[in-house]
């Protein structure tokens, strides 16, 4: 965009050798990388040509996917045999002759189908399509063409909507899509930052194994390894759909190499004293978090004792609680400086718990003991400032014993779906929202006593990152494995026999909890870990219960009941808010991207992965149904789940709209609605 806030890419180079123009972020990316790795340095320029084609692929299949501006209802396909165009496009008048006389010097793909998009009069976008898997997602090309007095290739995201000025100035939302653009160019930089630090990773590791779980079978003599860890840290590009999954503002590329999984990041969190009466907090199997904390960290002990006894402080009087040290550094000082000032909040300096990065940045792995610890970062990651609300950091405990009520009732899911329990958080007790969710915590289990002899448990995020040692996505990887282990080493039948035993797993354990207790599970891939031996899916776990929705009434007919905090938008009375909850991440999210990596590795119609999806809810419901106070609710969801169209979570709109109080979702055609 020429006007109206967009950020525009710097016209000098960062340095003489540098093969191009770089964005702000990307010259703090390069600058760091010459401070710290100077020798790697031209490898970084080579990344930045990579994430900024990966970025705007995202873009334009989120705005496909969602039909922003129409971008996919009012597109025209378009067509190359031979010397011949073939287009739907019948509506052409004068004004737009120029652009067709054109559209030879854009030498375009034979057999190829372009989406043509009349972005104003006189110029359009071509957007090359490979092909369009469920739910609208468009396996988008490189090369995005704009044809406006000539032809020019479309170089990165930001530039694309600089191209869509007209529709975003025909919206009046120019100020959210200039922050949408800044947003876009911080995420570019970052994955070419990650791009750059996985290529050596790559490298190292290939010199120590020929492949990726002989790797993981080699590194298991060694304490310090946690398999589940190591492949959260393989997650280099974030969220599989949404294109800001790699911003993180304000950080500076200093910060995010210090703290993200990616890079490696070992965050030391750091303790802050919170007078006892500003802090709520609700513990499972705990009275008091302090005690918690110290039985956990016993290292803590005498360094806290030593600094309470140096203030002349009593610290039955304060809640101690963990916090990022990026948190500790950028927010703390200046949010809480009234309550610094006075005493009500209190650094504890040199108080430090070892810990490592995960996938998702918040959360991290402490070292001295089996638990994770979700603390509260107010930047800008993907849809969402990441804070925790009051009512996240509090009912985690509650949710966690309705959980382990219900797998007691539940045979059936017994060793099968477990729940990663939250055992208890804290959080800052204030009228003031930046100050509510600020200094918030949250202690989650360990995963090691779900793993058996011979498991190995993969965050849902890493099933479509790329192997160190192959290239291709750990899901072929996985189910090439499985193969082997069943004598059908890279088959279709193979493929196909995976999904019917992983869909078996997960869809029994998210329908069963929908439909007899209200439950909708955000089962993205990222709350989602399943466990596999040799392949083979033999478990899954869930966690997360912050954006899960419950739907009351079924609850309370099972005789259950769940005491959350006032204003949680985790109960809810309207069930469609539940059902969304479990079509969206489960099916959508979760399901769908299995069956497009199967897909495309095993040229499988996806059709035939939605079928054996479909012959499992059907299985589900069926056993669900022989109980006669439980068919209303199956049919209810059975009616829902098979619907012609679904509500897809809109991911790009939501971002457009960060004041918004609900979801945004758009209809897409299902595939369950057709496969038998």
């Amino acid at each position: 965009m020429e006007k109206g806030g967009m950020r525009t890419m710097s016209t000098r180079l960062f340095a003489p050798a540098a093969p191009m123009t770089l964005y702000p972020h990307e010259q703090e990316c390069a600058q760091f990388i010459r401070k710290r790795f100077p020798d790697r340095l031209p490898a970084y320029f080579r990344h930045v040509e990579r994430a900024r084609t990966t970025m705007l692929q995202r873009t334009v299949a989120a705005l496909l996917r969602e039909d922003v501006f129409g971008l996919y209802s009012h597109s025209y396909n378009l067509q190359v045999i031979g010397s011949v165009y073939l287009t739907n496009w019948h509506g052409l008048t004068p004004e737009w002759e120029p652009v067709v006389r054109q559209l030879p010097a854009a030498h375009l793909q034979e057999g190829i189908m372009y989406k043509l998009f009349p972005v104003a009069p006189g110029q359009c976008l071509l957007i090359p399509i490979h092909g369009e898997s469920a739910f609208r997602q468009c396996d988008v090309g490189e090369e995005i063409i704009w044809v406006r007095n000539g032809i020019q290739t479309v170089q990165d995201a930001v530039s694309l909507l600089s191209v869509l000025a007209p529709c975003i100035k025909a919206a009046g939302e120019e100020h959210a899509w200039a922050q949408l653009a800044k947003e876009l160019e911080n995420g570019t930089a970052n994955l070419a930052l990650a791009y750059w630090h996985f290529e050596e990773t790559c490298r190292m590791m290939r010199t120590e194994a020929d492949d990726l779980f002989a790797y993981i079978e080699q590194r298991r003599s060694d304490p310090s390894f946690c398999p589940t860890l190591f492949f959260e840290q393989l997650c280099i590009e974030g969220h599989h759909l949404h294109p800001s999954a790699k911003t993180k503002l304000p950080m500076s590329a200093e910060d995010v190499f210090a703290y993200s999984a990616e890079f490696g990041g070992r965050p030391q969190l750091q303790i802050v004293a919170v007078r006892r009466n500003l802090c709520e907090f609700h513990f499972d199997g705990y009275e008091d978090p302090n005690t918690f904390l110290l039985d956990h960290f016993p290292a803590l002990r005498g360094l806290v004792a030593e600094r309470f006894r140096q203030a002349n402080k009593r610290l039955e009087d304060y809640v101690l609680v963990p916090v990022h040290p990026w948190q500790y550094e950028h927010i703390i000082p200046d949010t809480y400086r009234e309550e610094l000032r006075d005493g009500r909040l209190w650094l504890i300096e040199g108080a430090t718990i070892p810990a490592q990065a995960t996938a998702s940045f918040r959360t991290v792995l402490a070292k001295e003991a089996p638990l994770y610890i979700k603390t509260a970062v107010h930047s800008q990651m993907t849809s969402t400032v990441r804070s925790i609300s009051p009512q996240s950091a509090n009912n985690g405990a509650a949710y966690s014993r309705l959980f382990r009520t219900i797998m007691e009732r539940e045979n059936i899911l017994s060793g099968l779906f477990l729940p990663v329990c939250e055992i208890g958080g804290c959080s800052f007790r204030s009228e003031d929202p930046k100050k509510a969710r600020n200094l918030s915590v949250i202690y989650r289990e360990g995963m090691d006593r779900f793993i058996g002899e011979g498991e190995v448990a993969i965050a849902g995020t890493s099933l479509y990152a790329p192997s160190p040692f192959s290239g291709q996505p750990i899901i072929v990887e996985i189910i090439e494995a499985y193969g082997r282990g069943c004598g059908q080493p890279s088959s279709h039948e193979a493929a196909l026999s995976f999904l019917h035993e992983y869909a078996a797993i997960a869809v029994r354990g998210f329908l069963t909890l929908l439909v007899k207790y209200g439950i909708g599970l955000e089962g993205h891939l990222q709350n989602t870990i399943p466990v596999f031996r040799q392949g083979k899916p033999v478990k899954l776990l869930f966690r997360d219960w912050g954006g899960i929705r419950l739907y009351r009434p079924r609850l309370e007919r099972q005789g259950l009941e769940i005491d959350v905090r006032p204003e949680s938008i985790t109960v809810t009375d309207d069930l469609r808010e539940a059902q969304n909850k479990v079509f969206y991440t489960v099916f959508q999210n979760q399901l769908g991207e299995i069956i497009r990596h199967i897909s495309r590795r095993w040229g499988i119609a996806e059709e035939q992965g939605w079928a054996c999806v479909r012959r499992q809810c059907d299985a589900v419901f069926a056993e669900l149904a022989k109980d006669p106070s439980l068919t209303l609710a199956v049919d209810e969801d059975r009616e829902a789940l098979y619907r012609p169209f679904v509500d897809h979570k809109a991911l790009t709109k939501m971002r457009l709209q960060p004041e918004a109080k609900t979801y945004c979702f758009v209809s897409v055609p299902n595939p369950l609605a057709i496969s038998r």
